[in-house]
């Protein structure tokens, strides 16, 4: 319950508090919670070592102090939205591709926005509703039912629906496909144990099927996209050319062969900036593994190694 009255208090700051001010205090939270948090840190390491293998641990210290920066920072925005943001949010994202969600839109089979949970993608999924398209997001229902709602609220602020994952959500996303609505979904973690080993970075893991099975089922474009921070407050978001689905008839076959084709788009997309990979549960284990904290904080082809040295990290 301390998130749920520690975001309330955040809402209200928001309206006195410098916004400098605000994004110092939670690089502030955000290196104290990576500091006593073991069991998140921990999982966060780990994810960071599939991720680059090569890498040094002081390398993985160092991203792993991003991501928990960047957690914090998401949930700043995420209160900012509601109460200061929302007239402002498309002057704050530039978005690069977007000729391939007008392509998608125009096949009018809905548009089904694979991503991970990667930048400030709280605040961005927001993005095609501020712009007058039908838009609804998948959220992993957290507890305590208080703070799940007081985050939906949040989460719709500008329009787009917000949909728990599960199997009652199906109804809703099949309407809003069959109304050429746009669906965001992250593909990175499964949250309901539906889910199929498949190989990411290093080793194999537990992908959600959830967006495979539904383009298959319903013709939906499914559409690569993410989101990173160029700044405290600014986004830019890259829309990828669609994924061509493979369809030979054999249902677990063409599952299987086409999330590993998503899990590859998740590789390219996390690896534009592992510190901003906002996951704090650990991916390569069994699903619905997960920390207490993160759960608070939240929703095969040959492996190609990342270089050893990845560059300096973007700004947080």
């Amino acid at each position: 319950m301390s998130l749920l009255w520690a975001l309330r208090i955040g809402a209200l700051l928001t309206l006195v508090v410098p916004v400098r001010v605000g994004y110092w205090l939670c690089r502030s939270i955000g290196i104290a919670v990576f500091l006593l948090h073991h069991r998140a840190r921990r999982n966060v390491l780990d994810n960071l070592r599939h991720v680059c293998p090569r890498c040094s641990a002081w390398w993985r210290y160092r991203q792993a102090v991003r991501v928990f920066i960047t957690a914090v920072m998401n949930y700043y925005d995420l209160v900012r939205l509601r109460s200061v943001d929302r007239e402002r949010l498309r002057d704050l994202v530039e978005v690069r591709g977007w000729e391939h969600v007008e392509a998608a839109v125009s096949r009018g089979r809905g548009v089904i926005v694979i991503s991970a949970h990667l930048g400030n993608f709280n605040v961005v999924a927001q993005y095609p509703a501020a712009l007058g398209f039908e838009a609804a997001i998948v959220v992993e229902r957290v507890r305590p039912a208080r703070l799940f709602a007081y985050l939906c609220r949040l989460r719709s602020a500008t329009g787009v629906r917000v949909l728990p994952s599960g199997p009652e959500a199906v109804p809703a996303i099949l309407r809003l496909l069959r109304r050429n609505g746009i669906l965001l979904v992250a593909g990175d973690r499964d949250v309901t144990g539906h889910s199929r080993w498949v190989r990411f970075f290093d080793a194999p893991a537990p992908l959600p099927v959830g967006p495979v099975a539904l383009a298959l089922r319903t013709g939906a474009t499914l559409l690569p996209a993410y989101t990173i921070r160029l700044s405290t407050r600014r986004s830019l978001v890259v829309v990828d050319p669609p994924l061509e689905l493979v369809r030979t008839g054999d249902h677990e076959r063409d599952i299987v062969t086409n999330l590993q084709a998503v899990a590859r788009c998740l590789e390219r997309m996390i690896r534009t900036d592992p510190g901003q990979w906002t996951v704090l549960q650990p991916i390569w284990a069994a699903p619905h593994a997960r920390a207490p904290l993160a759960e608070a904080l939240g929703s095969i082809p040959a492996f190609e190694e990342p270089p050893s040295d990845p560059g300096p990290p973007a700004q947080a």
